[in-house]
């Protein structure tokens, strides 16, 4: 009996102390990542963020982070972080957020007590919540006077694996892109919708910029995790060479460098063809010239 209960305590302790180097507090400002406990980490875009409300209840720990747009005054990014502690028992179900098929981009994949989600909506900002984390966020965002767009595009990600699960929620501003305020605030009928967007170019091309960016989040994810194989949902193949307006402190730096992304990716395209013999050694010995040249 007294066996029982020492491993019951010893399994208590690690599910309550196994963020205890999980030290952020309300108002710390953050930047570059954030990482719960020994090894969760989780990318952050540009820029610094201020840590807004964290929570640990049981085994389940949750944080939301915020980064105001300085020329507008409104969010520009708002980003949900969730983890689970060391708890040693059971698996987690996938949530039902998986099975969607009426959001823009969705892919997930199921395993053995294990599994991995990603997708891209458009989300209310305005939606009420009375209960749990969210009526919290809710409180916080009125007592505080944060200015929210009427739409936020977000990414969400979650994997799970035996007792473990990380997740979040990459919330953006599109206005800060440029694209127009929405015509409907209701989520059936917004522009963003999936059966809709298609009537919209700008809304559209936001969205496809906005996977290519969210993909570099999962990507940095699986390898901080080491995820790898099917249920790393493979965000490569997303990737493109766009981004959208994040915060930069050097915008010609940020520029050039991207130019030198481009450079190397299509002479890795023009030698892939080579590999394959759709070209001819002249004919990419020419075209790598060109794009040097260019």
């Amino acid at each position: 009996m007294k066996k029982i209960i020492l491993i019951i305590s010893i399994l208590l302790f690690l599910g309550t102390n196994a963020f205890a180097k999980w030290k952020y507090n309300q108002g710390d400002i953050v930047q570059g990542e954030v990482i719960f406990g020994k090894k969760d980490t989780f990318k952050l875009p540009p820029g610094e963020f201020f840590v807004a409300l964290v929570t640990r209840e049981r085994e389940f720990h949750d944080m939301m982070l915020y980064q105001i747009d300085k020329n507008s005054g409104y969010v520009r990014w708002g980003i949900y972080l969730y983890a689970t502690g060391n708890t040693e028992w059971g698996w987690w179900n996938m949530p039902k957020f998986c099975n969607r098929t009426n959001v823009y981009f969705i892919k997930k994949k199921k395993g053995n007590k294990k599994y991995a989600c990603w997708m891209v909506n458009h989300y209310r900002s305005d939606i009420p919540s009375n209960k749990g984390f969210w009526a919290k966020v809710r409180e916080y965002e009125i007592s505080n006077g944060l200015k929210n767009p009427d739409i936020f595009i977000g990414s969400q990600h979650e994997y799970s694996k035996g007792p473990k699960v990380w997740g979040s929620i990459y919330f953006y501003n599109p206005e800060l892109d440029g694209v127009p305020k929405p015509k409907s605030l209701e989520w059936n009928t917004n522009e963003f919708h999936k059966q809709r967007v298609m009537d919209y170019p700008k809304h559209e091309e936001f969205l496809k910029k906005y996977i290519s960016v969210s993909a570099e989040f999962v990507d940095e994810f699986n390898k901080t995790h080491k995820i790898k194989g099917q249920l790393s949902l493979n965000p490569k193949e997303n990737l493109s060479q766009v981004s959208i307006n994040t915060e930069k402190t050097d915008n010609k730096s940020v520029s050039k460098s991207a130019d030198k992304k481009n450079i190397v990716e299509e002479l890795k395209g023009l030698k892939d063809l080579l590999d394959a013999g759709a070209i001819t050694q002249d004919e990419f010995e020419k075209a790598k010239k060109k794009l040097l040249n260019n």
